[in-house]
């Protein structure tokens, strides 16, 4: 994606990335965390604001807040990156996200839209639908449709 991005912080597995979102309210940590599923080599990506939970004494990702810091292309520019990265690392993996509600899914839609030329350089882009047993179905990306999320994999 073609806007400024955050320098992130990976893990030696490059599963785990943490990077700082600097904006109207001040630094915000945030993470991005890779964790496979029961399909063979399937990720699930999962991103929000690092919280500390101190009752359990850890963190977590808490992806429903909004943050609302100013520097939502630069945040979405950064989680992209760390996609290119992940890949590099897990080269047949296939990306699964979505947003935790209806419109965050479509404000990564709109980002995936915005970018697709530059996006479709490196990764095949697919929507996803979920069956009624919670099956991931792909379909071919089309902005004028509806999905519940979205899948992409290194070519």
């Amino acid at each position: 994606m073609n806007y400024t991005k955050y320098d992130a912080n990976k893990s030696t597995d490059s599963k785990l990335f943490r990077f700082t979102s600097s904006g109207t309210i001040g630094d915000v940590s945030k993470m991005v965390h890779y964790t496979v599923t029961d399909k063979t080599d399937l990720y699930n990506l999962a991103f929000g604001d690092l919280k500390y939970d101190k009752e359990n004494e850890q963190y977590f990702i808490d992806d429903e807040i909004v943050t609302g810091n100013g520097d939502i292309r630069e945040v979405l520019a950064t989680v992209a990156h760390t996609a290119y990265d992940f890949t590099q690392t897990y080269p047949n993996a296939t990306i699964f996200f979505r947003g935790s509600d209806k419109r965050r899914t479509n404000l990564y839609k709109r980002a995936i839209h915005l970018n697709l030329n530059e996006l479709s350089k490196t990764f095949n882009i697919f929507g996803a639908r979920m069956n009624k047993n919670g099956d991931i179905l792909d379909h071919p990306f089309d902005y004028k449709e509806d999905f519940d999320g979205f899948l992409i994999k290194r070519k």
